[in-house]
């Protein structure tokens, strides 16, 4: 076999090899371009049934009547609105009162009505300073609230009264111990009619009830 024979075959061979190799590629290439189209068609499979879901849900909500639902809600929300209007009665002429003693008191006896001479608010006119006594001027539902103080070394027990009657008790002790200015304070809420007659009365005090601490306040929350 001559010398050109020999370099035939050889070139042959290489580029047998070389066309084998590319072939694989490509191959390899045409596999990976089906793998990715067979995902794409799931995909747009999966996209087409979420589209047919939504097209349905938007059809049955379409069809739905929200006209008689509107109404009932209408007539739930005035029926609430009836109810409340029935049930809570807002006083239309407001009343409410605020007062406070303006100098020391002292020396009361037993059951005295301590006087609230000094009269900050009186909305309806139905507190008297001078004599520290409320007249309910319409029958109702009232918050009464009062504080009464006292200095060190003294005691105090005061009575909130309704008609003669008392309701609630406060408490102070002022020693030497908790030095200092003590309070007795208290609220009571209360449904009076008209014509009662509500005060704040010392049932005890050792010493100077002091002032511009010592207040009574009232005010009619519903009727």
């Amino acid at each position: 076999m001559t010398v050109r024979n020999l370099f035939l075959i050889c070139l042959f061979g290489i580029c047998s090899s070389s066309e084998a190799s590319q072939n694989q590629q490509l191959l390899d290439r045409i596999e990976a371009l089906e793998r990715t189209q067979t995902e794409l068609m799931h995909v747009v499979e999966r996209l087409s049934k979420s589209d047919s879901c939504a097209k349905a849900l938007s059809a049955k909500c379409n069809g739905i009547d929200l006209t008689h639902l509107n109404k009932r809600l209408e007539g739930n929300t005035l029926s609430l609105s009836t109810c409340t209007r029935s049930c809570i009665h807002y006083p239309t002429t407001p009343v409410a009162f605020s007062a406070y003693i303006n100098h020391s008191v002292d020396k009361l006896v037993h059951g005295a009505v301590i006087p609230f001479e000094r009269v900050t608010t009186n909305e309806g006119n139905a507190f008297n300073g001078g004599t520290g006594i409320f007249t309910c001027p319409k029958s109702g539902l009232y918050l009464f609230m009062w504080n009464v103080m006292v200095d060190q070394g003294h005691q105090t027990q005061i009575s909130f009264v309704v008609n003669g009657a008392t309701r609630r008790w406060s408490y102070a002790v002022a020693t030497a111990i908790n030095a200092g200015y003590q309070n007795a304070a208290n609220h009571d809420i209360v449904r009076l009619n008209e014509g009662d007659k509500v005060w704040i009365a010392d049932d005890y005090a050792s010493g100077e009830i002091h002032p511009h601490h010592t207040t009574f306040s009232g005010v009619l929350l519903s009727q």
